[in-house]
């Protein structure tokens, strides 16, 4: 649930000049949104089966006054609830707002420290610092408090030291992730795909693995913009794939028009690093290059072609048991979303 788009930070390795519009997700789009994720869980999900919102989204959901009151009807709902944030507004006030409403997990990236912190996410490093900390000690263990690590530097001592460092001040857990060019937005030297030969090899081998690649990050999660629209994933980052709005389609409805996108790439998926043509394609580069060993290429086939039957069994649970007839696979084809009105 995108509780905003809006952010305070200016991390260099997000696209924030390529939101086409931003906003604060209004009352009754969670609420609506909240709806439907019941239905979703009580219709769909076995009856031991969990699911969390998370309250993130392209921004910072504290710039929105209304977060604490979204936790506490998540969890009234029976649902758990997860947050994502820079950290740097989290005051004590703020904290002790979001412990109380009920907040299970928070993932807060602070992935630099000192000058380089100010530099690199425009934020006082110092007042995040105590922020996280501080509300580490107050959650005690009510909340787990998740570091996250961006890779920007693609640096493993830096994250090892930013691992140390948290740890150091009593924050244990800590996640790394490399950079995303979310959908083709960020412009990153090694993410060209199209100009690259090793693509078509990519895809013919894929097809021959597994007919059909899918990528799992859209069908992990229903992602529902501040605007009340459904978006493909996080990866669209310019929203240009709108697939309905909640207060017209379910959770369901938009499965389908989610794996037509994802077959034909467009108009997000074939720019995107999460891509698994893209991803092979990044790896045979490597391989030729020295950079992985050799073997690794395989490796991946192996691990895309199992992460397919996983996206098959989430979207069986969802009653889509083929591909769409309708779908034209021709690369670079463009599938042009339609929104609701």
């Amino acid at each position: 649930m995108e509780v905003t788009n809006r952010c305070n930070a200016k991390c260099h390795f997000c696209p924030r000049d390529r939101t086409p519009h931003q906003g604060l997700m209004a009352p009754e789009v969670f609420e609506q949104g909240l709806a439907q994720a019941t239905l979703y869980r009580d219709t769909v999900l076995a009856s031991d089966d969990e699911m969390m919102v998370s309250l993130c989204g392209l921004g910072e959901p504290l710039l929105n006054k209304h977060v604490f009151d979204y936790v506490r009807q998540a969890r009234a709902a029976g649902l758990m609830v997860a947050m994502s944030s820079n950290g740097s507004l989290l005051d004590e006030d703020k904290g002790r707002q979001l412990l109380d409403a009920g907040l299970q997990e928070i993932l807060i990236n602070v992935g630099e420290e000192g000058e380089d912190y100010e530099d690199i996410y425009q934020l006082p490093f110092e007042r995040t610092l105590e922020n996280v900390v501080r509300f580490n000690e107050m959650s005690d263990g009510q909340c787990e408090v998740i570091i996250v690590l961006v890779d920007h530097r693609s640096d493993p001592e830096h994250i090892a030291h930013m691992r140390r460092f948290w740890a150091d001040h009593g924050l244990e857990e800590a996640i790394s992730y490399s950079v995303m060019n979310r959908g083709g937005s960020l412009f990153v030297d090694h993410m060209q795909y199209e100009e690259y030969p090793e693509l078509s090899m990519a895809r013919d081998l894929l097809a021959q693995a597994t007919g059909t690649p899918l990528c799992g990050a859209p069908f992990g999660y229903i992602f529902v913009g501040y605007d009340a629209q459904y978006y493909l994933c996080c990866s669209d980052w310019e929203k240009r794939a709108p697939l309905g709005s909640i207060f017209d389609a379910s959770f369901l409805d938009v499965v389908r028009s989610k794996l037509d996108h994802v077959v034909s790439r467009q108009p997000v998926c074939a720019t995107c690093n999460l891509d698994p043509i893209n991803r092979l394609t990044e790896e045979l580069r490597a391989e030729a290059a020295g950079a992985v060993p050799a073997g690794s290429s395989d490796r991946m086939i192996e691990q895309i072609t199992a992460d397919n039957e996983i996206v098959w069994g989430c979207l069986n649970q969802a009653g889509v048991h083929e591909l769409s007839s309708e779908v034209d696979l021709t690369p670079g084809r463009r599938l042009i979303p339609v929104k609701s009105l």
